[in-house]
């Protein structure tokens, strides 16, 4: 290495107007002289890849700042220096109150598309990217059973037009109190019945359990009633049935009976204002609010431009970054369920004699996060620039066109399922340790924050952000690769395989109501 380089050649500076800390992309040893403009900047030890740095002189109880915001207060810090948590402080200056939400402009309106893909129009007007018969078991009771008969099927396709089958087995519904846990199952389950990605479906029940039948029967009416969702839903009771085995052959001979209607259903050109698309990030690292997530927000924009829905979750991962999200809030009532979203989340930790802040684990300081608010700030890029129309409870169906904000955790498991029930037909996944999760109804489109990542674990990995890296103009880079991801997200929606898809992640587990996930 040049002992005399260009700040970006080594190091990204996100906001050069407001930022004073840069993260390097390449390591550096102590004495390299790095330009900034005509300013020099000497390193003072050595750096390594993820590593922040500061580019100018901090002074004590003066905030460092990246993407525009402050994320922590330096105790005195030199430009050069290796920024530490024993060199700063997570205290943040105060906020002064709660913004008012910004109105958009009058002339706020979709703008029209001819682009389109190629997917399953449904009878409520949505359009599925995936055509799966689900065996969905109403509680942990009937999951085995649930899995029994989905295997006994083949769980692939055919390139006509049909998906597969899916078991989605959990570990909800039954051995708990009433109340919010049930209440949270009941909806994810009429949720995912309703999700575009769903041709026709099988409920197991035990019989016994508190989401059995009837209690489900009474919660699902309009979903079940009349054949309102134009796919066929059938029913199934283990008790009822004659125990497990008679259960198994019971429930194979339901599924074949829906087989036919369900291979009937064709690709169609559908438009791009169709696609809903869940937003999640994983195993994180320095660089994924730098590269993946801002990457995967130029997209959204993209999508929400066409009339497309994008849905934002991991509420703890917003907490440290509400100045970026309050001022894009459609109106104070979506600021108002946002924030009693975080004060549940703060109340349940005080219960649990819990931080928020145990949402940084010891992988993602690894990897070059020092303090919960800068992975915050980097996590919300995911929902680009757009304004944040509405705010759902977990697994509630998407409302509106635009970018909405869920109520959720972080664990990715727990998110990805809350998203599928909600309506997306498509998981934008960024990750930059690399994390190998999938979801079992919504294709997932995994984004690495590094092109190292995305060498190391080619199976997993779907597109590589790390290109941003090195450039000197990052805004074109990511306009650039925004493109280029919003042209994958189409072709996985007309049917090309994601390597989660390929490699058979398929995860769903519901949120339990009384935890405190992060």
């Amino acid at each position: 290495m040049r002992r005399k380089m260009e700040l970006h050649e080594v190091a990204v500076l996100v906001d050069p107007d407001r930022d004073n800390v840069a993260v390097l992309h390449r390591p550096v040893r102590r004495g390299f002289r790095l330009f900034l403009g005509d300013a020099a900047i000497v390193v003072r030890q050595a750096m390594k890849v993820g590593d922040r740095m500061t580019v100018v002189e901090i002074g004590k109880e003066r905030p460092l700042v990246q993407f525009g915001l402050p994320f922590a207060t330096s105790l005195g810090l030199q430009a050069g220096e290796k920024i530490t948590s024993s060199n700063t402080t997570d205290k943040l200056p105060g906020k002064g109150g709660t913004p008012a939400p910004v109105r958009p402009p009058r002339n706020h309106r979709w703008k029209p598309t001819n682009r389109t893909f190629s997917g399953f129009p449904r009878r409520d007007g949505s359009c599925g990217t995936r055509n799966y018969i689900v065996v969905l078991p109403t509680s942990m009771c009937a999951s085995e059973i649930a899995c029994r008969i989905a295997g006994t099927l083949s769980p692939e396709g055919d390139a006509a037009g049909f998906d597969g089958v899916l078991a989605l087995p959990h570990s909800e519904g039954c051995g708990c109190a009433g109340g919010e846990q049930i209440e949270r199952v009941l909806r994810v389950m009429k949720n995912i019945l309703r999700s575009p990605n769903v041709g026709g479906a099988l409920l197991v029940d035990l019989g016994c359990e508190q989401t059995n039948r009837a209690a489900v029967d009474r919660y699902l009416k309009p979903v079940l009633a009349g054949g309102k969702q134009g796919k066929p839903l059938d029913w199934l009771t283990i008790q009822g049935a004659g125990g497990s085995r008679k259960a198994v052959d019971a429930g194979v001979s339901r599924l074949h009976r829906m087989l036919p209607e369900v291979r009937r259903m064709r690709r169609t050109p559908c438009p791009a204002g169709k696609l809903a698309i869940g937003l999640e990030c994983g195993a994180s690292d320095a660089f994924s609010g730098i590269t993946a997530n801002r990457v995967i927000g130029n997209t959204v924009d993209r999508l929400v431009a066409t009339g497309g829905s994008a849905v934002l979750s991991e509420i703890p991962e917003t907490i440290g970054a509400e100045a970026l999200l309050y001022p894009r809030m459609r109106n104070r009532s979506v600021l108002e369920k946002y924030r009693g979203g975080v004060r549940w989340y703060r109340s349940m930790a005080r219960r649990l004699g819990a931080t928020l802040g145990d949402n940084l684990v010891p992988e993602n300081r690894a990897g070059g996060l020092i303090n919960p608010a800068i992975k915050s700030i980097g996590a919300v890029m995911k929902g680009g620039a757009t304004m944040i129309e509405d705010f759902l409870e977990y697994g509630e169906r998407v409302r509106r066109r635009g970018l909405s904000i869920m109520q959720g955790p972080g664990n990715d498991l727990e998110s990805v399922t809350g998203l599928a029930a909600s309506g997306v037909n498509m998981i934008c996944f960024s990750t930059g340790r690399g994390t190998v999760t999938g979801c079992a109804l919504v294709p997932v489109i995994k984004i690495s924050s590094t092109t190292s990542l995305f060498r190391r674990m080619p199976g997993d990995i779907d597109f590589d952000a790390g290109r941003v890296l090195g450039k000197r103009n990052q805004g074109e880079a990511i306009e650039r690769l925004g493109g280029e991801l919003f042209d994958r997200v189409i072709a996985v929606a007309s049917g090309e395989r994601s390597c989660p898809e390929i490699a058979r992640q398929r995860q769903f587990q519901i949120w339990s109501a009384g935890k405190l996930s992060m």
